[in-house]
């Protein structure tokens, strides 16, 4: 009897998978709960507020796909992430309260919003990885 090909996906690789697909709907929901009332729907706020929940509902799921993610990973990559991960974390909450206090004091002239320390924070996790791999190489 010949022998059957198998096409199932490993199990770290499935984790790939749903977290790519996750993340590309949260971003979708949050482009749709950020842009819909303006473009779409004009100012609608029931429309908007089921937008918005959908965005919640999606970061959700985005959130359990990346936890199954790292529970797919081997112990030293999972290591260097969780590492990136609080140093993403500890740069967001020290910054963020570092620049809401400098805003309150008056010491700041520019208005930086969320979308900038959520990029800051993106990029320091990003930085903790490639550090982490090097470092463990």
């Amino acid at each position: 009897m010949p022998e059957q090909k198998t096409t199932a996906i490993p199990g770290e690789a499935k984790a790939v998978l749903r977290l790519a697909i996750w993340t590309g709907v949260w971003i979708a929901s949050l482009a749709l709960a950020r842009f819909g009332p303006d473009v779409l729907w004009g100012g609608q706020s029931v429309i908007s507020w089921i937008a918005v929940g959908v965005n919640v509902l999606a970061g959700i799921a985005w959130i359990v796909a990346h936890a199954r993610f790292l529970r797919s990973v081997d112990d030293l990559q999972r290591k260097i992430m969780l590492d990136a991960i609080a140093v993403a974390l500890g740069v967001g909450l020290v910054g963020g309260f570092a620049y809401a206090a400098a805003n309150s004091a008056g010491l700041v002239d520019f208005d930086s919003g969320i979308a900038v320390m959520s990029v800051v924070m993106a990029v320091v996790y990003v930085l903790g990885i490639l550090v982490g791999n090097l470092r463990y190489r």
